[in-house]
């Protein structure tokens, strides 16, 4: 057993905690609600029993992967939904949190929690084009391995805060808050409640990591189907694709030597399976865009 593996097992239970995506409306419409948002993720941590690992706020949905006991872990995102709900009381939008519907999904491998945790900071990259993958501010995928947070301001204590500030922070007449929390122009920095260094001692280093988080395709797929969502490829993921397919089922070196039929029979798993569209399919196979159209009428544009 090697020291990944070794810290792994000695840790407790692990979760990923995700909401089902709302289709209609959005969970957050603002900068200054995903804020919010942080701030009372980070009430939520230092209030509860388990430790946060990594998590994603999006527009219309949540991921975290929690490690602790089950009961801890959902009543992690009790506190989350009771403290959106009262602040949402009087403006009609409660039912657009209760729409947000928390799953528990038990991790049981050191494989798995790397997994779970590369998909969930990946999310907002694969969600939005304009989002670099390392710098999403309500995300914590910028802290693993990257020296960068340490020569950012630190903010201050969320308890030196005024009264007045504190029970704006919590959205409540008690002021009370842990000192443990950092703030910064009004909200919490996930440098202070995410346990980062306990997620760098899973990895064995920086080139590991990122090599998880870039090349691990296949089980960020897996992932995204069972959690309802659609992963989509950028032209360097497909591509790798293509040749480990070339490889493992069509059996040849790439896919300029396989014959036409198999060309379309690539083509139909990109695009079922890896839900690549048709001006990338004929970009990554080097076809023409008519027989992609042809292929798939109902993709063309």
């Amino acid at each position: 057993m090697n020291r990944c593996e070794q810290l792994f097992f000695e840790g407790g239970e692990y979760y990923h905690l995700c909401t089902k995506p709302i289709e209609d409306e959005l969970l957050f419409r603002t900068e200054e609600e995903l804020n919010e948002m942080l701030n009372f993720i980070a009430l939520a941590t230092y209030g509860g029993r388990c430790t946060l690992l990594a998590f994603s706020i999006m527009e219309n949905h949540l991921h975290f992967i929690l490690e602790g006991a089950r009961e801890d872990c959902a009543a992690f995102y009790d506190d989350l939904q009771n403290r959106l709900l009262k602040l949402h009381r009087t403006d009609g939008r409660a039912r657009v949190v209760m729409a947000a519907t928390p799953q528990l999904i038990p991790i049981s491998s050191l494989k798995q929690l790397r997994d779970e945790i590369v998909y969930v900071i990946r999310n907002p990259f694969v969600d939005r084009q304009n989002v670099n993958l390392f710098s999403y501010k309500w995300c914590s995928g910028y802290l693993y391995f990257n020296g960068l947070p340490d020569l950012m301001p630190k903010g201050e204590s969320a308890a030196a805060m005024t009264l007045t500030q504190r029970r704006a922070f919590k959205h409540e007449r008690d002021g009370e808050i842990d000192p443990r929390i950092r703030v910064l122009n009004g909200a919490a920095l996930p440098s202070s409640f995410t346990d980062y260094r306990r997620v760098e001692s899973l990895f064995e280093n920086a080139r590991e990591f990122v090599y998880w988080t870039l090349k691990n395709v296949e089980s960020q797929l897996e992932i995204a189907k069972r959690h309802g969502e659609q992963l989509f490829l950028d032209d360097k993921e497909l591509w790798s694709v293509i040749f480990r397919l070339c490889r493992d089922t069509y059996h040849v070196e790439g896919p300029k030597v396989l014959s036409n039929e198999n060309k379309m029979r690539l083509a139909k798993t990109l695009k079922w399976d890896y839900n690549a569209g048709n001006a990338q399919i004929a970009r990554c196979m080097n076809l023409p865009i008519r027989v992609v159209n042809d292929l798939f009428p109902l993709s063309a544009k």
